[in-house]
């Protein structure tokens, strides 16, 4: 906390410094700006004085270039609100004499008066305190060169010109009246020995001169003659110099006794640093020699407490200190006991013994607390078990049962529906009526969706209740998949199979629940199919397994999905329950119809790429 509050203090002060360079920077800017208006005006009267304004635009160019890089927020984008982002536009008028001197008056002044107010004051603070009223005098004396460059202006012009002369000598009488409030603000503010500087500099310059004159003009106007300009601009010229240079002393020694005050505090600021680290040395010596001296006995400790974490009892340590340490050591004694005694009460309450005693500890004996209730828990539990279990059995058994009658009773009526609608059909091509033909054959369609559910619904309760049986035989795996195919190819519509197969092996299986998979894994596929309407059939051999696999280039199953898409019930989840309709059992159908013939089903799929389904099967080898 003292190397943080050290180093925010050091930063406080860099910041200052900062501001301080910033400020003289305005102060430059503005006094560039002073010439650069006085050498625009000359030029605005009678096309003279064109180098020396070269000059200063190229040092005013300079010094906005250099405030320009500050990062302060104080003059963040400053050009947009000074009135310097029209000064290129200015000087472009200036150059083809298209604007008149009163105009090139206003605009500087304006925009000397707007870079004053960026000069905000340092707040006062107690390491400032020996140049604090400094910096004060400072600001003060670069108002006063600002209001005296605007006076010094516009009396020339009035001398010069002989224009206008009581309007602007009414408004120069006001900016001399703040001219001298600053005047007294700074024998008010300022250090005794910037007063004394000022009041010499005023009697030996030809700024007292100039008030005096300016007084005598403001209270008896009198008749003016051009000699009065070119005298009035000399005196005046000294003027400014002179409180500038006074100015620009004050702000040196300020700069200097701020950036000595800035290195003391980072001097201060390492002092404290090496200081902190010397007690951290020392702090971690005395507790190294602390820890070295208790540790034998901690590390034994720590040996009995490691063991109660593992279960251990039964421990036994060397006679310890009269201590807190040998208190301690006494404390694990007695946890050791209390977890004998608690584990072998809780030992009898897992065994079905619920006669046991608990022994609270105390009042606050949570633990003692939580066996107690877990006993009395277990034991209404242990009451309730079996007849939950058979409730439970009993609803199993009516799901299953539903389920089967559910399935035998829809297969009569849905079996006379086929037959029906195929005599409907057979009707329908004698009279050649599309529209009525067309109906009855999506009728069919529907009517082939329902019956599949049907045997899902039907199979999955044989799975269910065991009597799911296997008719086994010896059969080509391939011949399989082509009738399957063949059989499919009526309602392919747009779809294209496409089977290659490298394997002639075959397998020992119940052929019509293997062709099940194989049409499941095909549905599947025209079902999640895309744009790209294929569907790959491969058939190949790997060690003594022949493995089938189904490849669509489909909408694909997200990752989550993938690991729940065997399940029964489960399905894959769209914009709405109906997106891609089923019941969710054929996958899961065919994983068990898999998985008893002894073999692997899965599958591999991106999002956006389509699905590869497979399943592999034992080869039976043929005895010659």
């Amino acid at each position: 906390m003292i190397y943080r509050e050290k180093s925010q203090k050091v930063e406080l002060i860099g910041n200052y410094v900062e501001h301080i360079q910033r400020s003289a920077n305005i102060s430059e800017l503005i006094t560039e700006l002073s010439y650069e208006r006085r050498y625009s005006y000359f030029y605005g009267l009678k096309d003279s004085a064109y180098p020396s304004l070269l000059q200063h635009r190229i040092k005013t160019d300079s010094i906005m270039r250099i405030l320009g890089k500050s990062k302060s927020i104080t003059i963040k984008d400053y050009k947009n609100y000074t009135f310097l982002d029209s000064l290129p536009a200015i000087r472009g008028l200036i150059d083809s004499c298209k604007t008149t001197t009163n105009n090139i008056i206003d605009y500087y002044t304006n925009a000397i008066f707007r870079l004053n107010t960026l000069e905000s004051e340092i707040p006062a603070n107690t390491f400032l305190k020996p140049i604090y009223q400094d910096l004060i005098a400072q600001r003060i004396l670069a108002q006063m060169i600002t209001y005296f460059g605007i006076i010094r202006t516009n009396v020339f012009n009035v001398l010069y010109t002989k224009k206008d002369m009581s309007e602007t000598l009414y408004e120069t009488v006001e900016v001399y009246k703040v001219y001298k409030t600053y005047e007294k603000e700074l024998f008010q503010k300022a250090a005794p020995f910037v007063i004394h500087d000022f009041n010499v500099i005023k009697k030996a310059s030809d700024l007292q001169i100039g008030e005096v004159y300016l007084d005598s003009l403001f209270n008896t106007p009198k008749n003016l003659s051009s000699s009065d300009a070119n005298w009035w601009w000399k005196i005046s010229g000294n003027s400014m110099t002179a409180l500038r240079n006074q100015q620009l002393a004050l702000w040196k020694s300020v700069d200097i006794r701020m950036k000595e005050i800035y290195q003391q505090e980072k001097d201060s600021k390492n002092e404290t640093l090496v200081f902190l680290l010397i007690a951290i040395l020392l702090v971690t010596f005395f507790v190294y020699y602390a820890v070295s001296h208790i540790h034998k006995l901690l590390s034994e400790l720590k040996h009995a407490a490691t063991k109660i974490s593992k279960g251990a009892s039964g421990l036994q340590l060397k006679k310890m200190s009269g201590d807190i340490i040998g208190d301690l050591a006494d404390c694990i004694i007695d946890i050791d006991k209390n977890n004998l005694m608690i584990a072998q009460t809780a030992n009898q309450i897992g065994k079905g013994n619920f006669t046991v005693k608990v022994k609270l500890r105390s009042e606050e004996d949570l633990l003692g607390i939580s066996i107690k209730r877990m006993k009395n828990a277990l034991q209404e539990y242990a009451s309730q078990k079996d007849k939950i279990q058979k409730e439970t059995e009993d609803l199993v058994y009516r799901r299953d049962e539903f389920f089967s009658i559910a399935s035998h009773e829809l297969k009569t009526p849905v079996t006379s529906l086929k037959a029906y609608t195929q005599l409907m059909l057979m009707d329908m091509k004698a009279t050649e009526d599309s529209q009525q033909k067309d109906m009855l054959e999506r009728m069919d369609t529907q009517i082939n969706k329902l019956t599949a559910l049907i045997n899902n619904l039907l199979d999955t309760s044989k799975i269910n209740n065991g009597h799911f049986v296997y008719n086994k035989e010896l059969f080509s795996l391939k011949d399989l998949i082509t009738e399957t195919i063949d059989g499919m190819s009526i309602n392919l519509s747009d779809h294209e199979i496409i089977f290659n197969s490298s394997s002639t092996a075959k397998i020992y299986a119940d052929r019509d629940r293997i062709g099940q998979v194989i049409y499941n894994f095909l549905t599947n596929a025209m079902k999640y199919a895309s744009e790209d309407k294929r569907i790959i059939v491969t058939l190949k051999e790997e060690k003594n397994m022949v493995v089938c696999t189904v490849k669509d280039f489909g909408k694909g199953i997200v990752v989550d999905e993938q690991k729940r898409i065997f399940e029964r019930f489960y399905r894959i989840s769209g914009h709405n329950l109906n997106t891609f309709p089923g019941l969710g059992l054929g996958l899961f159908i065919c994983k068990e119809i898999i998985q008893k013939h002894h073999g692997k089903i899965g599958l591999e799929s991106e999002k956006g790429k389509g699905s590869t389904f497979h399943f592999e099967l034992p080869i039976e080898k043929v005895m010659n």
